[in-house]
């Protein structure tokens, strides 16, 4: 059960009230209607994907704010009922948040007192805005932040076949990026488009240690929210998608747990996808055991499976999907990369297996690109996959492999795992964890096409 929440000693955060949809409405205390409030001072911090209006009042009280919209142009109002601004405050601010193009102030009324601030938008969709007290006396903070965020909640914690799930909801649609950190061993999940108040709360749930949440820097202007697992011992990891929620899964094997039916959105409609398992026939691959003859399983073998469950996916998805092998037959490299480039593909995916001389020495997952254009591709599978298998996060590389250097198009090879390893063995056998693979090359794949333009841009 998670521990009770302390509240951050950040500055402009404390409990409040939760966000409200920007509407007529009045909040906070009134101040006594007979005396207008002087407005002293104002300022705005614009930060973590929030904009933090700061108004401090000489009379030491809270304001009285009422908050609605104006069309043509789109404009949201705060009116401070029984205020007025002193002649030192700005008729403008200059920090500003995606959606807000300017924020002006000016006193609207003398009689009655009625100070007023002005945001002018520029998208369709509202802020969220909620107004606090500040940490000192005569401070009342309006917080605002971007349309279209998910704002995290308190999650959620679950056991299940010895490993610890957390659930966040309605997050499981956001672009994350996923990471592990050590002393403390840590898992953290970066949620774009995410907003979240400081949060920490202890756990007596082994192996989780305690569970963090805060804002990060803004990223293309939108903001970041970080989760934290703060783990008691090193643990295996995967993040998984299930319907609207994320989930963070900690403990032994997480990667083995069965996964939600997957949700295909016909987000490949037109695209033409060539999927290359590598190896094949008389080429094994790599082999578990290195033994003269070497002793199974082969590379060919893992990877012909993953590239099944990859192929489905995809179809799933609209796309139309070429095999380079459906069996156990051999092809050669120059004819697998003449496939795609006959399809004119919009990419090319070859699937491997990695192994070392010395068995259980190294593990881990990389993504591999030659041309330049495919440098993006490859950053997104490796970063789904190291989310997906919790592996050992061996980077994304520039190399000359014969496969991805003579296709024209979009082109990565992936090393799923290492097949000498045994940790990351058992990954490369277990259905549910090919399941995990497959669909983090597939998210990958997507959320490049999403924002690339067909062939090369160098």
């Amino acid at each position: 059960m998670i521990g009770r929440a302390r509240p951050s000693r950040a500055q402009f955060w404390r409990r409040g009230m939760p966000f409200l949809t920007a509407s007529v409405l009045v909040v906070v205390v009134a101040a006594p209607a007979f005396a207008a409030q002087t407005i002293t001072g104002v300022t705005a911090k614009a930060a973590a994907g929030q904009l933090t209006i700061l108004l401090v009042t000489a009379d030491k009280g809270p304001l009285q704010v009422k908050s609605f919209e104006l069309p043509d142009p789109r404009r949201l109002v705060f009116d401070l009922s029984g205020a007025a601004l002193a002649k030192e405050v700005p008729a403008s601010l200059s920090a500003t948040l995606p959606g807000i193009k300017q924020v002006r102030l000016g006193q609207f009324s003398a009689d009655p007192a009625i100070a007023r601030i002005v945001l002018n938008l520029t998208g369709e969709e509202t802020p969220r805005w909620q107004v606090r007290r500040g940490e000192k006396a005569g401070e009342t903070l309006i917080v605002i932040r971007a349309a279209g965020s998910v704002e995290l909640g308190t999650p959620s914690l679950k056991r299940e076949a010895g490993c610890v799930l957390l659930r966040l909801a309605g997050a499981g649609n956001l672009k994350r990026s996923v990471g592990v950190l050590d002393e403390p061993h840590r898992v953290y999940a970066d949620l774009e488009n995410a907003s979240v108040e400081w949060y920490k709360a202890d756990c007596d749930q082994a192996p989780l240690r305690a569970i963090r949440m805060g804002p990060q820097e803004p990223k293309d202007g939108q903001p970041v929210a970080r989760v934290v697992l703060e783990l008691r011992e090193k643990q295996a990891h995967t993040v998984f998608a299930d319907g609207t929620d994320l989930v963070i899964a900690v403990g032994p094997q997480p990667w083995a747990l069965p996964l939600p039916d997957y949700a295909a959105a016909g987000r490949l409609k037109g695209k033409v996808i060539v999927v290359d398992p590598g190896h094949g026939g008389k080429d094994i691959g790599a082999p578990a055991v290195s033994s003269s003859p070497p002793s199974g399983p082969y590379e060919k073998n893992v990877v012909l499976e993953l590239g099944q469950r990859l192929t489905a996916l995809l179809k799933a998805e609209g796309a139309s999907v070429t095999m380079t092998r459906e069996d156990d037959t051999f092809v050669a490299l120059q004819d697998r990369a003449a496939i795609a480039n006959k399809l004119d593909a919009d990419a090319l995916v070859s699937i491997h297996c990695n192994s070392c001389e010395r068995p259980n020495t190294l593990c881990g997952t990389s993504v591999y690109y030659d041309h330049p254009h495919s440098a993006q591709f490859a950053a997104l599978v490796q970063s789904e996959l190291i989310a997906a298998l919790g592996t050992a996060d061996k980077g994304v590389r520039n190399a000359n492999f014969a496969v991805i250097r003579r296709t024209t198009g979009p082109g990565v090879l992936v090393e799923t795992a290492f097949i000498n390893y045994d940790e990351d063995r058992q990954r490369l056998l277990n259905p549910n964890a090919q399941e995990r693979a497959a669909r983090a090359i597939a998210q990958g794949l997507i959320e490049y096409l999403r924002g690339a333009t067909k062939g090369p841009s160098e």
